[in-house]
């Protein structure tokens, strides 16, 4: 989500991965200093949606198998209610309802607009919707119908970026929506936790706007009342997270500078989730070895634990969604399209059987989908 414009900053900070081989820190992670047992998770994206059923219960068999224990997904109102007045929710249903079968915990993503509810301009579904209360009515709905099986929300994904808030980013209107959506979710869940729309990697350009830059706003704005958890997508790649000579672009290391935001403002308490991180593997030109990709989230996660005040990191993704490596798009998984794993599988298996030991809640993942490794 979101990373063509990765790419694109990569691109234009002229940060090569020969160069940053040659000044990067070791690559062995600092051992965690602190660790939850559910603190990883799997950041899904759209295409899980339209598995097959057998597909999709194997994915999920997958992410519990690796020690995951969250799932960020996608309750989108454009496919939901395409047409107002007519709404199918058979498609998030199916996947929260097999998610939560096998114990997952589920972050909903409540976001992108029918084209009928859209802003004039705003060209495809990412555009934002033009009316807030109609989009807090949509909230509401989604949260009134996933009462017991969703209790964290995100209002929006990558609202800093054009690609996802067309016409074009824009903090006050964000705000409009983030305001109406958190209380209309609250009127029929009080206990749900709310997360803003996930942060992307950029710059500000005139079109797109930091993270660092949008959550200054939002505490200026006063949003921060509004949300529970800051949600950013921190991709560092090629880089590690913790490689403090690119701290003038990596969204890893530079969200230390969000946090000194929320500090400003009295809300140091307020944790921060990663709900999208990883790095994609393939031949395109911002793509990583495989060893590299297994590297880059393995220091994040240890990087998180050691911070204390980055609460969850979701990896983006389980799987390949292609078998084109060409296509930095298919390639981000810890596993290969056909199941097969990558060293960063691993990796991810490691840190939560290693954080589970820890706190003494280490359980079998003897699951029919560990026979693929």
């Amino acid at each position: 989500m979101g990373r063509l414009a990765r790419a694109a900053l990569a691109t234009a900070l002229s940060c090569s991965l020969a160069a940053l081989a040659a000044c990067a820190p070791p690559t062995q992670p600092p051992p965690p200093t602190t660790c939850a047992t559910d603190d990883i998770g799997i950041a899904a994206g759209a295409p899980l949606m339209y598995l097959s059923d057998s597909e999709l219960d194997r994915e999920f068999d997958a992410i519990r198998a690796v020690g995951a224990r969250w799932l960020r997904v996608d309750i989108d109102w454009s496919v939901i209610e395409p047409n107002r007045g007519q709404q199918n929710w058979s498609v998030p249903d199916r996947v929260v309802d097999r998610a939560r079968a096998r114990g997952l915990e589920v972050v909903g993503i409540i976001a992108y607009t029918p084209a009928w509810a859209r802003v004039a301009g705003g060209g495809d579904t990412h555009g934002y919707p033009a009316d807030p209360a109609t989009f807090a009515g949509f909230a509401r709905q989604a949260a009134q119908r996933y009462s017991t099986r969703v209790t964290h929300w995100e209002i929006w994904n990558e609202p800093n970026l054009t690609n996802f808030f067309r016409p074009r980013p824009d903090v006050g209107r964000y705000v409009e929506l983030l305001a109406a959506a958190a209380p209309a979710v609250k009127s029929v869940q009080p206990n749900a936790r709310i997360l803003n729309g996930g942060l992307a990697p950029a710059v500000d350009n005139g079109s797109d706007i930091s993270p660092v830059t949008f959550v200054q706003q939002l505490y200026a704005r006063g949003a921060h009342q509004y949300f529970d958890i800051l949600s950013v997508h921190p991709y560092s790649y090629p880089a590690l997270p913790s490689d403090a000579s690119t701290q003038s672009w990596n969204t890893f290391y530079r969200m230390r500078l969000m946090r000194d935001t929320m500090v400003q403002y009295g809300d140091a308490a307020t944790p921060v989730w990663a709900t999208e991180f990883g790095a994609p593997t393939g031949t395109a030109s911002n793509a990583v070895s495989t060893q590299r990709q297994a590297d880059i989230i393995a220091d994040g996660i240890a990087e998180a634990r050691r911070l204390g005040w980055v609460q969850k990191v979701f990896v983006y993704s389980m799987r390949d969604r292609g078998t084109n490596r060409a296509d930095v798009e298919q390639n981000f998984g810890l596993l290969y399209q056909n199941f097969s794993a990558k060293p960063s599988r691993a990796v991810v298996a490691s840190a939560a059987s290693g954080c589970a030991a820890a706190n003494g809640t280490l359980e079998s993942t003897n699951t029919p989908a560990d026979a693929v490794w």
